[in-house]
């Protein structure tokens, strides 16, 4: 990995862990989620780099991929289960972390859990080890009252892409692909009191630029905002548009050049948790670097 790349890595990582402690401040009993998500957002651009991604508050039985949108009326409940999901870039070059709060306290067993099994997971990734074996490990440390979420899976990482290729599953997998020196993954186990497996629901207010032609001046006028994410995933939230630009957006999802992302719910209703850190593998002479982590 070449040491300005690094370096970026590096400077995302230390914002992202910043992101994570204002995460765990905010994210309060009673605090409404728009609140939440734009304190988090605000602090990211506030340290000069800017979020990857919307920031992901999923609660209960959803998984990932809700983030609120300008309406949001919902408030933290001292008893959800909240996972926040956080990305930070510098220069197009990404920290993806996630961690889960519980105002009350009563589901704090499997959060601690969760954590450990990502911190094992850690410890094990090297160079030489396989997606193969990194999944058998982490299905081994999940303690038996919960199952790990089979169908969302790590993956790999690069330059304004949070999605890289490479899917690393939290479960016993044949994949023999070799982690190398200098790849950049995010590890991501998925928790749940359910049977362990999600399924696509209502749409979350996270969009993704695809490409296309577009059609209609309002069309064409969002979309020059839409290419400001490079590529990268958005909120509505951020585009600050008028009534005839929502309408717009509707039609550039409905033609193809937008994705609309659903959010993804436990199949049984399960309350799902969630840790996540970026780790560099094997670049400090043979180490791993974990950017979203403080030493």
């Amino acid at each position: 990995m070449e040491e300005d790349v690094k370096q970026n890595y590096i400077e995302a990582g230390k914002v992202a862990q910043k992101a994570r402690k204002k995460a765990r401040k905010v994210a309060t009993q009673g605090t409404n989620l728009k609140v939440i998500a734009e304190e988090i957002e605000g602090l990211i651009r506030d340290e000069g780099l800017q979020p990857a991604f919307p920031v992901n508050l999923s609660v209960n039985d959803e998984a990932a991929h809700y983030s609120p949108g300008n309406s949001e009326d919902r408030v933290l409940d001292g008893s959800d289960v909240l996972k926040i999901d956080i990305g930070v870039h510098s220069e197009g070059y990404i920290a993806d972390t996630a961690l889960t709060v519980n105002p009350s306290g009563d589901h704090s067993d499997m959060i601690e859990a969760n954590q450990m099994v990502l911190e094992a997971a850690l410890d094990f990734i090297e160079p030489g080890k396989t997606v193969g074996e990194l999944g058998s490990h982490v299905q081994n440390q999940v303690p038996d009252k919960y199952n790990v979420v089979r169908n969302l899976t790590g993956h790999s990482i690069d330059k304004f892409t949070q999605h890289a290729g490479l899917s690393i599953p939290n479960i016993r997998n044949s994949d023999s692909t070799v982690f190398e020196e200098g790849d950049a993954v995010a590890i991501e186990p998925f928790l749940t009191t359910g049977s362990g497996k999600i399924k696509e629901g209502k749409k979350g207010n996270i969009y993704l630029h695809q490409g296309g032609n577009v059609r209609g001046r309002a069309g064409r006028k969002l979309l020059k905002k839409i290419k400001n994410f490079n590529g990268l995933p958005f909120s509505s939230r951020w585009l600050d548009i008028s009534g005839r630009e929502r309408m717009a957006l509707k039609k550039l999802v409905q033609a193809g050049a937008v994705k609309h992302y659903p959010i993804l719910n436990e199949v049984d209703g399960g309350l799902v948790s969630q840790a996540e850190h970026t780790v560099l593998v094997g670049v400090d002479d043979g180490e791993n670097l974990v950017t979203t982590r403080k030493e």
